[in-house]
């Protein structure tokens, strides 16, 4: 066998010890140690292999089994109808294929081929299988491996969202998903914590560890509910028949279900959830879409895995696994040297991911990541993807410690460590490159100057800068305000009107709001809220810059709580205040103030209030909806007049700006904000408001 064909077989079988290990956790002691989307990706690494080399197939591999095993403490139950777990998909491409798939099958039976879809939220709890005869709950039991489950009868029996008599005298099973508000985690938790117990971890492993509580009394006062949405047995034409009747015998259903007549609808009820599923109080993890009519799912059957009329399709995994191809250093505007994971590329939370910052060489030494490791790669919203963990049980025998090098990889100049500079644990943040004229420091400064949040140069991105900075048009920042049309016109990607486009954006950008201005100077600790807080506080730049040197001159005679006391800027901390007495007190940075203030026009706060001193004083908005304008229009001109904007709805909400709802339904911050007799108000009041 060669060296290549060793490596896979030796992949396969940790791969399976593995996965084997993390079912027993999962279905058997209800504590899973990793995410369900990283365990997929373990499970799809395993498939594949063993797809590629059937030679090293075994029928002992957890690529053939459904579940895990059963614990003793409670009586093994069979199920009289196989609880199947469906398939997943992670791309409107693979909904497709699933449907191309079934298409072909009910063509080759002859079967009919029109059929319409309903589209559920998949909700992120435990299955329950609910078993009635004579309309009378006589069986609640856990999924487990899908043919024999736990007896948990007396404690569903616990859950008010159950009934324990149905209205009809029928014999039938309910599935239910069993779950618990994210907000009475946070409260059981806090309960476990005084009493010496271990917390739990999310959701779902708090309903799963009450459903199998031996002491029916703590079921009663934790305030499970099941959401109930399918049917075995009865007379139903169609699932939306399924799940009107458990309406109608006092099931609670999940009301955002629809019917669709094509993927199209599917697809668009995804997007839509996909942004709004952290507002629900339950975790919502993806849709589970299944054919309709009964008839047509019947006569799909099942594969050997999974039943053919159904199939979960997944939100973006916010974890997944996947190997360490480098480990290379990045050096930032601030000089820190930052340790990143070049990856084998996967897809994490919609986006694809080649690199993870490893933050620095503490956390590196932290985490022993090493080339050829399988790590947990971590990623939600706009976050920078990040290493959180490593599996080392699949890490290759001759791997070897990272050790951080001891020059910067651009300037070979050496790298300093300064134990004063702390990060919010307490621990020194590493390495930093202290070389003034570092050409990595240069281009990653161009780059944070002219972004979003600093000059917003419309056009002029990374690529861009790096281009100009290459071909000598950029020293520093100042020589952005001196290009000319000429100077660009016939560069790559570049033709007369789009260099006239991006010399006016350059133009545009002198007028700049004072916050901007602040954040834009890269001082260290001093990101967008800090320079907003700032600007409350001085209102103008020059008033700013007087009480900063002030404070300099007292800076040897007084302790830097002193000072603190003395600047009084609530939200500044001591750090934040060193850094800033740090940049004024140097002769190169002052020398850059006195230049590009001649250049530049400054929004100070005193200007924009003018006339409208303090109308939002005090006031708290939250957005919701579409609008005709992106959301940080409507909060920058909220705050420029002195209200706030928070993310969430509270008794201290003053006013809940309302945009369209794309499903024509009530979000949960609006449904809030009636509960609470908050004002709504929509776009058009919004503007009366500020005139």
């Amino acid at each position: 066998m060669k060296n290549s064909e060793k490596d896979v077989k030796q992949r396969i079988i940790d791969l399976r010890k593995l996965i084997e290990k993390h079912q027993h956790l999962y279905h058997v002691l209800d504590n899973p140690e990793i995410e369900d989307s990283v365990y997929d990706t373990l499970f799809e690494e395993l498939l594949k292999l063993e797809k590629e080399n059937p030679e090293f197939q075994s029928e002992n591999s957890p690529s053939n089994r459904i579940g895990g095993k059963i614990l003793d403490k409670f009586e093994k139950v069979k199920h009289e109808v196989k609880q199947w777990s469906y398939d997943d998909a992670f791309s409107f491409e693979e909904l497709k294929k699933w449907e191309e798939r079934n298409l072909r099958f009910l063509e080759k039976e002859n079967l009919k081929k029109t059929f319409s879809y309903i589209s559920e939220l998949k909700i992120d709890g435990l299955k329950v299988v609910l078993t009635y005869e004579n309309g009378i709950l006589v069986r609640g039991a856990t999924r487990g491996d899908g043919e024999i489950g736990e007896d948990i009868t007396e404690n569903v029996k616990m859950i008010k969202s159950i009934p324990l008599k149905l209205k009809e005298n029928i014999s039938l099973t309910v599935m239910g998903e069993a779950w618990i508000k994210k907000s009475d985690l946070e409260k059981i938790n806090n309960e476990q914590d005084e009493l010496g117990l271990t917390k739990y971890a999310n959701t779902r492993n708090l309903a799963a560890g009450t459903l199998r509580q031996l002491d029916t009394s703590v079921v009663a006062k934790r305030n499970l509910k099941l959401f109930a949405y399918d049917i075995e047995g009865g007379d139903f034409k169609n699932q939306e028949e399924e799940l009107v009747f458990l309406k109608k015998n006092n099931f609670l259903v999940n009301d955002d279900y629809k019917v669709c007549d094509n993927l199209e609808e599917v697809e668009k009820m995804y997007e839509a959830w996909k942004n709004k599923r952290e507002s629900e109080e339950f975790g919502i993890d993806g849709l589970v879409v299944k054919i309709n009519e009964r008839e047509i799912d019947k006569r799909l059957g099942f594969t050997a895995k999974s039943p053919r009329g159904g199939i979960a399709y997944k939100f973006p995994a916010e974890e997944v696994s996947t190997k360490v191809l480098g480990i290379t250093i990045q050096i930032g505007r601030t000089g820190v040297a930052t340790p990143v994971a070049e990856l084998e590329e996967v897809l994490v939370y919609g986006s694809r991911v080649k690199r993870a910052t490893l933050h620095n060489s503490y956390e590196i030494e932290r985490l022993d990541v090493r080339v050829g490791d399988t790590v947990i790669v971590r990623k939600a919203g706009d976050v920078i993807p990040e290493i959180v963990s490593v599996i080392k049980e699949l890490r290759p025998k001759n791997s070897q410690k990272f050790k951080m090098p001891t020059n910067c990889p651009v300037c070979n100049s050496k790298l300093e460590r300064e134990e004063n500079k702390v990060n919010k644990s307490g621990f020194s943040t590493g390495l930093f490159c202290k070389n003034s004229d570092c050409e990595a420091k240069h281009r990653e400064y161009f780059s944070y100057f002219v972004s979003k949040k600093a000059f917003n140069i419309d056009g002029m991105g990374e690529k861009i800068v790096d281009e100009f900075y290459d071909l000598g048009l950029i020293k520093n920042v100042l020589d952005i305000f001196k290009l000319k049309k000429e100077d660009i016109e016939g560069l790559e990607g570049f033709g007369e009107k789009s260099a006239e486009n991006l010399i006016n954006a350059i133009e545009k950008s002198k007028n700049i709001p004072l916050h901007k201005f602040i954040f834009s100077l890269g001082i260290r600790q001093i990101g967008e809220t800090t320079a907003k807080d700032l600007v409350k506080k001085f209102k103008t730049f020059e008033n700013l810059q007087n009480k900063v040197l002030e404070l300099i001159k007292e800076r040897k005679s007084k302790t830097i709580v002193e000072l603190k006391e003395i600047f009084g800027v609530e939200g500044i901390g001591e750090k934040s205040l060193e850094s800033l007495m740090d940049y004024f007190e140097d002769k190169k940075n002052k020398e850059f103030l006195r230049k590009i203030l001649n250049i530049i026009f400054l929004e100070n706060l005193e200007e924009k209030e003018e006339g409208k001193n303090g109308i939002l004083q005090g006031k708290v908005f939250v957005i919701t909806g579409a609008l005709s304008k992106p959301r940080e229009e409507f909060q920058g001109k909220i705050e420029s007049l002195q209200g706030k904007v928070s993310s969430s709805v509270s008794k201290k909400t003053d006013y809940l700006l309302l945009g369209e709802n794309e499903d024509g339904k009530i979000s949960t911050k609006e449904k809030t904000a009636r509960e609470l007799g908050i004002k709504i108000i929509n776009e058009e009041e919004f503007n009366k408001l500020i005139k």
